[in-house]
């Protein structure tokens, strides 16, 4: 019990006998008809009596003064809590004042990203080639009740467990659980989201392509946004987004996507909402307007597709270049697939019956596909020949069905036949009717034994291995043509050094005569995509440019300018002989493509026939450039796994520039 201040004081400073008398306390007890006790005053009662019976009493004080060291250490503890609560607010307002006052901002303001629509795709003729659809998918929260999970499933007729699957794997707070809801699907959801607030409906944009097959490998599709994606196309991602996955949807990812807008939400300490503003619109991603005809592209797509049941055949290209500026006007690989089936979102079944055809209708053959080119390579061998003044004009060389030469091992003849005899030949002779003698000696040169006809040179210095390579590669084979589309390979000019790194064994390693032979006519290690081969044929159509092959000719309104990738490394007097070869490969009765001399225009071709190691079992290749005076166009035409020796190239080169020019297309 406490005393009243009154009297504590009182109690030190009067004597025992008059606090009694004042109080009216006799023998320790107040009198009973006095003034109503305190409670301070029965306290005093006990303390007086107490006091009575100890002698001492009067002398000892109730309250002791504390100590001073006691004291000094409360206020060095006190200093102390006051400096870490003072050091501690200056950490938070001072040094890290601009990190809390973000994250203040944070808590106060949330930015959404506001959605636009993606470019759109058109043809050289503004043909609209992709299509933007409006979808709803349904989203919630990876703490979704299984209450309202045995309802998301009942009206999706998704089985619950997978609805938890999907949950259990969701990296955000948010998991989509369903994309493209039905029109009764969404109705239903619409009306439920009000009382299911762990569920929403956003809209998402879907791209539906061009029903054509030969448009699949160009234009790509989209997919779900991977992490690594995620992290590669960087902030003005979301999780859920969609991005390019193939062909030209991948390419110009960051030309074809939205510019998403922002909108500001203001929130209250609550975090209840009182404002909201844009701070930036959102942009539609820009179009892209293409070289591409869509017309020429559904021809030569029937054409190929013909030509390829026609020769037993697995898959077939054509790439269709203007010589001009490099524009791709047409590319069609097949078999293809149906890029809608990814939009829509494919079934797992769907996926593993693609990725398990054994003609990988995925592979763009046009770019990823490397083949051995087989006589298509002699026109540039021509050029080399002529530029290093191996041959000229002039030179005719004998050729025999049968040219031998004495292997140096073995001192025994090995003979390197050809399709049938042709006798002297020149170099325009050479292309128009495929020589191979002709090639074999201008490649790798060619020493007489004395055991062979006297018409075969004595000796005959060839170019070599290392001038092939070096010419092969200026005419862009064995690197990448830069073409706008993901997936291109370089392709293999072989060579002795490549020989030595390839092959394991001694034996193996070492390069003879006969890789250098088969390497002049196409055969061999060699091996080159089409869109290479027309590429490099740009050279000879034009006059001796190469552009960079280009499918887009247009960015909104800004036309993309050609690029020249190599120019004037060919004197115009051998570009001319050598098209003066491939003019007569078409317009004399005994040339390789013959069968395209009745065309409405005149034009120049090189045939190929590529070994595949396979028995009666060939590439069948051909390129033309057309008209022959003008260049416009420039086709290759390759068809794989053909059975037997046909003709198969040249029947399709001819029906596609027919109708391409009886049409005036270009």
């Amino acid at each position: 019990m406490i005393f009243s201040k009154k009297m504590k004081n009182e109690y030190f400073s009067e004597s025992p006998k008059r606090i009694k008398k004042k109080y009216n306390i006799f023998n320790g007890r107040r009198k009973i008809n006095s003034v109503p006790l305190e409670i301070e005053e029965i306290f005093l009662d006990n303390l007086l009596k107490k006091r009575k019976d100890d002698p001492q009493s009067e002398t000892r004080k109730i309250e002791s003064p504390l100590e001073e060291s006691k004291f000094s250490n409360f206020l060095i503890f006190s200093a102390f809590l006051l400096l870490l609560i003072l050091g501690y607010s200056f950490n938070l307002q001072v040094l890290n004042y601009k990190k809390y006052d973000e994250l203040s901002l944070r808590n106060k303001f949330l930015d959404l990203k506001i959605k636009a629509e993606r470019g759109i795709i058109y043809d050289t003729n503004m043909k609209q080639l992709v299509f933007n659809e409006t979808s709803f998918d349904l989203w919630a929260r990876t703490s979704l009740p299984e209450k309202t999970l045995k309802k998301i499933s009942k009206i999706t007729n998704i089985p619950q467990d997978q609805l938890e699957e999907k949950i259990a794997g969701g990296l955000e707070e948010w998991v989509l659980l369903k994309e493209a809801l039905s029109h009764q699907e969404l109705v239903f959801f619409e009306t439920e989201t009000n009382d299911l607030d762990d569920i929403k409906i956003k809209k998402q944009i879907k791209r539906n392509y061009f029903e054509e097959k030969g448009l699949s490998h160009i234009l790509g599709y989209l997919g779900k946004i991977s992490p690594d994606e995620f992290k590669e196309f960087g902030k003005d991602y979301q999780i859920q987004d969609y991005v390019g996955k193939e062909g030209l949807e991948r390419q110009y990812e960051s030309v074809l996507a939205e510019k998403k807008g922002i909108l500001e939400i203001e929130k209250d300490a609550k975090g209840e909402e009182i404002f909201q503003k844009i701070k930036s619109e959102p942009q539609s991603g820009s179009n892209l307007v293409l070289n591409i005809d869509i017309e020429l592209e559904k021809k030569i797509s029937e054409v190929l597709e013909r030509s390829i049941k026609n020769g037993q055949a697995k898959a077939g290209v054509i790439v269709v270049l203007n010589p001009e500026n490099g524009a791709v006007l047409s590319s069609v690989s097949l078999p293809s697939f149906d890029n809608n089936l990814f939009a829509q979102g494919i079934s797992q079944k769907e996926l593993e019956k693609l990725n398990e055809d054994p003609n990988n209708p995925q592979l763009n053959r046009a770019l990823g596909g490397v083949y051995p080119v087989g006589s298509t390579i002699k026109p540039f061998l021509g050029v080399a020949g002529l530029e290093e003044k191996v041959i000229t004009e002039e030179t005719n060389l004998f050729c025999p069905l049968d040219l031998c030469l004495e292997n140096k091992y073995s001192e025994e003849l090995e003979c390197f036949s050809d399709w049938k005899f042709h006798g002297y030949t020149s170099i325009k002779k050479a292309i128009a009717e495929s020589v191979n003698p002709f090639f074999y000696m201008l490649g790798g040169g060619y020493d007489a034994p004395s055991s062979v006809d006297i018409r075969l040179p004595k000796h005959f210095e060839g170019l070599g291995v290392l001038k092939i390579e070096s010419w092969l590669k200026k005419f862009g084979w064995g690197e990448k043509t830069g073409v706008d589309l993901p997936g291109e390979v370089k392709g293999r000019v072989p060579s002795p050094d490549w020989k030595e790194e390839y092959f394991e064994t001694a034996l193996s390693q070492k390069w003879y005569l006969g890789d250098t032979y088969n390497l002049s006519i196409g055969q061999g290690y060699i091996l080159v995509s089409p869109i290479q081969v027309a590429s490099a044929f740009q050279a000879i159509a034009n006059g001796g440019r190469i552009f960079k092959p280009k499918l887009v000719k247009k960015i909104d309104e800004e036309t993309v300018r050609p690029e020249i990738l190599k120019e004037a490394f060919i004197q115009p007097e051998s570009i001319n002989i050598i098209k003066e070869g491939m003019r007569q490969a078409v317009s004399l009765p005994s040339g390789s493509a013959y069968y395209l001399n009745s065309l409405p225009v005149k034009v120049g071709a090189k045939t190929g026939t590529a070994e595949t190691g396979k028995e009666e079992v060939y590439h069948n290749w051909i390129s033309v450039f057309a008209p022959y005076d003008n260049p416009e166009i420039v086709m290759v035409i390759m068809i794989e796994d053909v059975q037997g020796v046909q003709a198969l190239t040249q029947i399709a080169a001819y029906e596609i520039l027919d109708w391409y020019f009886s049409n005036n297309q270009l």
